[in-house]
């Protein structure tokens, strides 16, 4: 799915006007019924009201069509429209549909003071993915009564106040939504982290926009679901054998974090490869073996850490590299001999680099240019400011973690919610799936293992990534239908990767 800017949206909006033959106020409609069906399917044994707060624009033209809608099967509903001199036309409109049905409409201005219901469900409508710049301070007072409210917040489209596609400093006033009801795509704004305190948990609504004139709107952003997902997928073979899926090396491990290569074997093998190798020091030798039988073991020289890799690498289609591997100056030395090993070699074996292998290449950027092209790096944010430097915003951010995948050839992922895939060309990709109780320890060292496990089953690099992020967030959404998030470990992350499978591939 694309995500659309802002200045997007607006041609989206004026081609469906235009090619489906219908007018703006229409489009309204359409838009109002989509929300008034996703609010009364998720507060259908709701007992309360709803307060919906009005802009003089099309939001705020959205607002009043819902508080119809919802007044016609008898909600409780107090609806606020703020005072102008100047209201869209199609606000306009929906006040003389309301004045008609003698639904009250109540004035306010930015100094009202708003004297909330108990048990009541506020709707914020003030503004939407037009805003252009952020609010002035004269608008502190309305947007800090909504704020400090204990009822729950539904903003339409976007929290009044947040820019759809760039950012917007904290000092402005912006609405804290528990629950954004967005248009026909997620906005940026929506999926940065700087923004969870204000856009809560989002729902995309299809308002039947011109897919055709979409399909041609040019746009690096990408929100990945399972229809882009399923495409990447290659089909099973009725004849396969252990060697049709690929031979992955999980290569990591030091005293005290055999674990980490346990998960990430274990999830590489249960992700669908043929054969898993774990390369681990010494001292892991018998954990892994009992742990994990269905997994080949090499040992390094060194009991209790890497001091090398080995020697041959031609059996393996795919390499993860650095979980759990720490970086003392020995293994330091055995990534630099790896990566030197690849510039040697004619068919080099995919590559993900992860945890301890990200944070030795932060003491050598000058190594950088030497990982082989297209290879995964799968940094957390502290592992990725120490990769690209330090950041002002999330915009920032994604700016800078694009450049540095442009200059070096290689695919970032940005660990979190709606993780970011940010590919060589540009594209960035979010993540659909995952959920906060995925934040637990070994969760990384599991996704390790899949993309390592997607990689040597043959997916291209791109796709692995994108592929593998999102049956590990789908994962993670399974489990969390048999136990609550604040329990999920990351074996659960493994214990559910055949259930996500099942509802990828069926």
């Amino acid at each position: 799915m694309k995500i659309l800017s802002a200045a997007q949206m607006k041609q989206a909006d004026a081609q469906t006007i235009t090619g489906q033959h219908i007018t703006s106020l229409d489009l309204m409609e359409r838009a109002s019924n989509a929300i008034f069906e996703q609010l009364t399917a998720d507060f259908k044994d709701f007992k309360g009201s709803f307060t919906i707060l009005c802009g003089a624009g099309n939001n705020g033209g959205d607002g009043l069509a819902l508080a119809r809608m919802l007044y016609n099967v008898n909600f409780s509903v107090r609806v606020f429209l703020l005072r102008h001199d100047k209201y869209s036309v199609d606000n306009h409109s929906n006040q003389l549909r309301l004045s008609e049905l003698g639904i009250p409409i109540e004035q306010f201005d930015l100094s009202t003071v708003f004297y909330f219901p108990e048990n009541t469900t506020i709707v914020d409508c003030l503004f939407g993915y037009g805003l252009t710049r952020p609010l002035d301070t004269d608008w502190a007072y309305i947007i800090q009564q909504i704020n400090e409210q204990p009822s729950p917040v539904i903003s339409i489209d976007l929290p009044s106040g947040l820019l759809a596609d760039q950012h917007t400093d904290a000092r402005h006033p912006i609405v804290k939504a528990h629950l954004t009801y967005t248009f026909h795509c997620p906005k940026l704004a929506l999926l940065l982290p700087e923004n969870a305190p204000y856009s809560g948990q989002f729902k995309i609504l299809d308002i039947g926009l011109e897919e055709t004139f979409i399909h041609e709107l040019p746009t690096a952003y990408i929100y990945s679901e399972k229809k882009e997902i399923v495409q990447f997928v290659p089909p099973a073979q009725k004849y396969a054998h252990k060697g049709t899926y690929g031979h992955a090396l999980i290569a990591g491990g030091s005293y005290g974090k055999i674990g980490a290569t346990v998960l990430s074997s274990k999830a590489s093998l249960r992700t669908g490869c043929g054969l898993v190798t774990t390369y681990i020091p010494r001292c892991g030798y018998s954990i892994l073996q009992s742990t994990f039988p269905e997994a080949m073991v090499m040992t390094d020289p060194d009991h209790d850490a890497l001091s090398t890799f080995p020697k041959d690498l031609s059996p393996f289609d795919a390499i993860g590299v650095g979980i759990g591997m720490g970086t003392s100056e020995q293994s330091q030395h055995a990534l630099k001999a790896l990566l030197q090993a690849f510039t040697k070699m004619e068919k080099v074996p995919a590559l993900v680099l992860d945890a301890d292998a990200l944070n030795i290449l932060s003491l050598h950027p000058e190594w950088l240019s030497s990982i082989p092209s297209k290879s995964i790096l799968t940094p957390h944010p502290k592992e990725l400011q120490r990769l690209i430097g330090p950041w002002e915003n999330d915009f920032d951010k994604l700016q800078k973690a694009k450049a540095f995948s442009t200059q070096y050839d290689l695919i970032t992922l940005i660990k979190g919610a709606h993780t970011a895939v940010i590919c060589p060309n540009g594209q960035i990709h979010f993540n659909a799936t995952g959920n906060w109780g995925m934040a637990t320890a070994g969760s990384g060292d599991v996704l390790t293992g899949v993309l390592t496990s997607l990689l040597a089953q043959g997916l291209q690099p791109e796709h692995a990534a994108i592929t593998g992020v999102f049956l590990h967030g789908l994962a993670g959404d399974i489990a969390t239908q048999h136990l609550h998030p604040k329990s999920l470990i990351a074996s659960d992350l493994i214990a559910h990767l055949s259930d996500a499978w099942g509802a990828i591939a069926g």
